[in-house]
């Protein structure tokens, strides 16, 4: 007798999260925790205490306000650089505080 639904771990977990946004909310948040801290490396994660995500907006929370500033020039760059490393355009705005 054969099985009739087979289908892989990663299928099943991808469908769950896409069907429950509470769920899809907290995995891309985490998700983008940790692309933040690989993308932008110890020295600019060090200074950063706080990640949000919600709705496409991503709220970054630094300690060094001249970082702040630095990181504003280069807004679009620290988006494109996100969603590709996601595989999906999520972040579609963001803003540092």
């Amino acid at each position: 007798m054969g099985r009739h639904n087979d289908k892989s771990i990663k299928e099943v977990l991808g469908d769950f999260i896409t069907s429950n946004t509470k769920v899809a909310k907290g995995y891309h948040t985490s998700q983008i925790d940790a692309i933040w801290k690989t993308e932008m490396g110890p020295i600019i994660s060090g200074y950063t205490s706080k990640i949000y995500f919600k709705e496409g907006t991503l709220k970054i929370y630094l300690t060094s306000a001249p970082l702040k500033k630095e990181l504003l020039m280069g807004k679009d760059k620290v988006i494109n650089n996100i969603n590709a490393a996601l595989g999906a355009d999520l972040v579609k705005q963001v803003e540092f505080y």
